[in-house]
């Protein structure tokens, strides 16, 4: 069962602060000529087990391509903040800034996903 305060933190964590006062999600990075997300500068931190198209190669390791932008950038953030503990996720997530995370939750978010049957 999850803690009201990790719900609370992956709801807030990618808010911003609007100049009225009021928050909004952040926008997605900036899109490449083709409309798809940069591939993003701290993407190698991830490929080892996700790869680079989001499909996981390891056993136990979630695949990451097709999810949603907003959920993954706030699983990011929860790991940064130390919501979510998993030792190697939680050290990778402190070394991105948030600019990172919603570079990596948009590159992912627009990979096509895992088109196999089961996870290896």
């Amino acid at each position: 069962m999850l803690r009201p305060t990790l719900i609370l933190g992956l709801v807030l964590a990618p808010l911003v602060a609007c100049a009225d006062g009021q928050t909004a999600a952040p926008p997605p990075p900036a899109a490449s000529a083709g409309g798809s997300p940069e591939r993003p500068a701290k993407l190698g931190l991830c490929t080892a087990c996700h790869g680079d198209d989001g499909t996981s190669r390891t056993a136990g390791t979630p695949h990451l391509g097709g999810q949603d932008r907003l959920y993954l950038a706030r699983s990011l953030a929860a790991y940064r903040s130390g919501e979510r503990r998993h030792e190697p996720m939680t050290s990778l997530a402190n070394a991105l800034q948030p600019a990172d995370i919603e570079a990596l939750a948009a590159w992912y978010a627009a990979q096509s996903g895992f088109a196999g049957g089961s996870q290896p």
